[in-house]
C-alpha cells in the first residue's frame, strides 16, 4: 500500500510533506489496540531513533533534579552537627528528618499518579519550583520549629522529584541504552554528594556571623544556599524539555507527539544542521499506530477519561505485575529502613566517635549516677561540632563519597552486562555488612573507615534499584508504582526514624537494679 511519510522542515515553518509511495506491506508488525502489542510497538519506534544532544541535555536536566535527594539528607546530616544557632539538642534532632520523610512519603504516590495522568515534565518542573521555594525558606528560617515544618514541605516537593526522573528519561531512550541513560540520572547522587561535602568542608568549619534583622546569616544557611544551584539549573533545562515520547504515544496524542518530535529536533540542530534520525523515521509508521478507525479514537478517548486510579490498581493486580509489584515492595521496605536511616543519622554516629566516646563501653562512665541527672545531662546535651572535630567528620564523609566515583564506574559497566538484579544484590548485600561492622567495630578509626565504605556503596545501590522497578511496570500506570514504592519504603524509614527518636527517651539499664 501507498504510505506517506512526513517530513518536519529545518526552518520550523509548515511542515514539509514528502510523499513517498513505497509497495511495501507492514506484514510483520501488528499495529492493534492490544496493550503488549501498543508496548511493542512503542518500544520499536523509539529504538529506531539516534542518540542526540537532546538526550545528553534531558539526562543532565534530570540528573541534576535527581541529584537534589543527595543534597537534602546531607543537609539534614550536617545541619543537626552544625547548626549551632538553633538550638538543636538529642530529643529534637530526629524531627528534621522525620519531616522530610514524612513529606516524601505524602506526596509519592500523589505525584506519581498526576505524572501518569498529566504527564512527567508537569509534575517535574513544579515539584523543583516548590523545592526551591521551600529552601530559600528554609535558609531564612528565624528558629528550629520553622526549619522542620519547611523541610516538610521540601520532603512533598522531593517525593514528586525522585517519583518521575528516572521515569521521565528512561522514556525517551532506545532499550540499548536505558540502563546508562538510568545510571547515569543516578550518578548525579555521588556528584552532588560530592559536591555538597566539598561545599561544607569550605564553610560549616569556618563559622561566620551576619546579622539581617532577627535571622543570624550563619556558614550553614549559606550552605543550604549554594546546595540548591543544581536544582535551579535543573528547573531552567526542564523548562525548554518536551513531554515524555514514550507518554504521548501511549496517549495515542498525535499532536503532542508531532510537537515532542518537533522540540526533539530543535534541541537537536543547536550544534549540527544535518538531518537527525527523528526527522527520518516514517512518521507513516507512527500515525499507522495512532490512526485508528474513529470508533476506536472515540473508546480510547472515553477509556482514557474514564480511567483512575483504581483502574491502575486492577492492572497492577494482573499478573506478573502483581508478583513484581509484592516483590519489589519487600525489597524497598527493608532497603529504605537499612539505607535511608542509617544515612541520616551517620554525621551523628560519628561525631560521637569523634567527641572521643564508644558504644558498648560508654555506660560504664555513668553507673553511679542517677537516671534523673543522666537523663538531665542528655537533654541538654548536643552534639554540635565546630572548628576541627566538624572538618574531620567531614572529611570522613566527603572520602567516601569519593569511593563512590570507582563503584559508579563499575555500576556503568556492569548495568547491561549482569543485570540489574545481580548488580543490586551484590551492592545491598555489601551495605548490610558494612552496618554489621560498624556495630562490631567499637572505636573511631575502624567505624570511620567502614562508614566510607558504607557511603560509597549505598549510594550506588540506588542505580540499578531505581532502574529495575521503574522497568518492570508498563507506561501507563509507570509512576504510579513507582510513587507507591517510594510511600512504602519510606513509611519504613520513618517508622526507623521514630524508633530511633521514642529509644532517646528510654533509660539504660546496664548496671542497673532491675528488682
Amino acid at each position: 500500500m501507498a504510505i506517506e511519510k512526513e517530513l518536519f522542515s529545518d526552518s520550523g515553518d509548515d511542515d514539509c510533506t514528502t510523499r513517498m509511495n513505497q509497495n511495501e506491506e507492514f506484514s510483520d508488525t501488528d499495529f492493534s489496540c492490544d496493550s503488549n502489542n501498543l508496548a511493542s510497538n512503542i518500544d520499536e519506534i523509539v529504538d529506531s531513533l539516534d542518540i542526540g544532544f537532546f538526550h545528553y541535555m534531558i539526562m543532565i536536566g534530570s540528573g541534576l533534579g535527581f541529584g537534589g535527594y543527595a543534597v537534602c539528607y546531607q543537609t539534614i546530616s550536617f545541619i543537626t552537627i552544625s547548626a549551632c544557632d538553633l538550638d538543636i539538642n538529642r530529643n529534637n534532632k530526629g524531627w528534621l528528618s522525620l519531616a522530610f520523610n514524612i513529606g516524601y512519603t505524602i506526596s509519592s504516590g500523589i505525584f506519581g499518579r498526576l505524572a501518569d495522568t498529566y504527564g512527567r515534565r508537569k509534575i517535574f518542573i513544579m515539584s523543583l519550583l516548590i523545592y526551591l521555594v521551600c529552601v530559600l525558606a528554609c535558609v531564612f528560617a528565624y528558629n528550629y520549629i520553622m526549619l522542620v515544618i519547611m523541610n516538610g514541605f521540601i520532603g512533598i516537593a522531593y517525593g514528586g522529584i525522585a517519583t518521575v526522573s528516572h521515569t521521565y528519561v528512561i522514556e525517551f531512550f532506545p532499550r540499548r541504552s536505558r540502563g546508562k541513560a538510568g545510571a547515569f540520572v543516578s550518578s548525579f547522587l555521588i556528584l552532588e554528594n560530592l559536591y555538597c561535602s566539598a561545599i561544607a568542608l569550605l564553610l560549616l568549619p569556618h563559622p561566620f556571623h551576619y546579622a539581617i534583622g532577627s535571622i543570624n546569616f550563619t556558614s550553614w544557611r549559606l550552605y543550604v544556599l549554594i546546595g540548591a544551584i543544581p536544582a535551579l539549573i535543573s528547573f531552567c533545562i526542564l523548562l525548554f524539555m518536551p513531554n515524555s515520547l514514550r507518554f504521548v504515544l501511549a496517549k495515542n496524542d498525535k499532536k503532542g507527539l508531532r510537537d515532542v518530535l518537533r522540540r526533539i529536533n530543535k534541541i537537536n540542530s543547536c550544534f549540527t544542521n544535518t538531518s537527525k534520525s527523528y526527522e527520518k523515521v516514517s512518521y507513516s509508521k507512527l500515525s499507522h499506530l495512532l490512526d485508528l478507525q474513529e470508533n476506536d479514537i472515540d473508546s480510547n478517548i472515553r477509556k482514557e477519561k474514564n480511567r483512575n486510579f483504581m483502574d491502575d490498581i486492577r492492572e497492577m493486580m494482573k499478573e506478573p505485575n502483581r508478583r513484581r509489584f509484592i516483590l519489589l515492595s519487600i525489597i524497598w521496605l527493608g532497603y529504605c529502613t537499612s539505607d535511608q536511616v542509617f544515612t541520616m543519622w551517620l554525621p551523628t554516629v560519628m561525631s560521637f566517635y569523634a567527641s572521643g566516646k564508644t558504644c558498648w563501653h560508654n555506660h560504664n562512665k555513668t553507673e553511679n549516677v542517677s537516671w534523673n541527672t543522666t537523663s538531665l545531662l542528655h537533654s541538654i546535651n548536643s552534639d554540635c561540632q565546630t572548628g576541627d572535630s566538624l572538618k574531620a567528620i567531614i572529611l570522613d564523609i566527603f572520602i567516601g563519597n569519593l569511593l563512590s566515583l570507582p563503584i559508579l564506574i563499575l555500576c556503568f559497566l556492569f548495568i547491561n552486562r549482569i543485570g540489574r538484579k545481580r548488580l543490586f544484590i551484590c551492592l545491598a548485600f555489601t551495605c548490610v555488612i558494612c552496618i554489621l561492622m560498624i556495630l562490631l567495630l567499637d572505636n573511631r578509626l575502624s567505624v570511620m573507615i567502614v562508614a566510607s565504605i558504607f557511603t560509597a556503596f549505598t549510594i550506588n545501590t540506588w542505580i540499578p534499584c531505581k532502574i529495575w522497578s521503574t522497568e518492570l511496570f508498563p507506561t501507563e500506570f509507570r509512576t504510579t508504582v513507582t510513587g507507591i514504592l517510594f510511600v512504602i519504603g519510606h513509611t519504613a524509614a520513618i517508622a526507623g526514624l521514630i524508633a530511633v527518636i521514642a529509644a532517646l527517651f528510654l533509660p539504660d539499664t546496664s548496671n542497673s537494679d532491675i528488682g
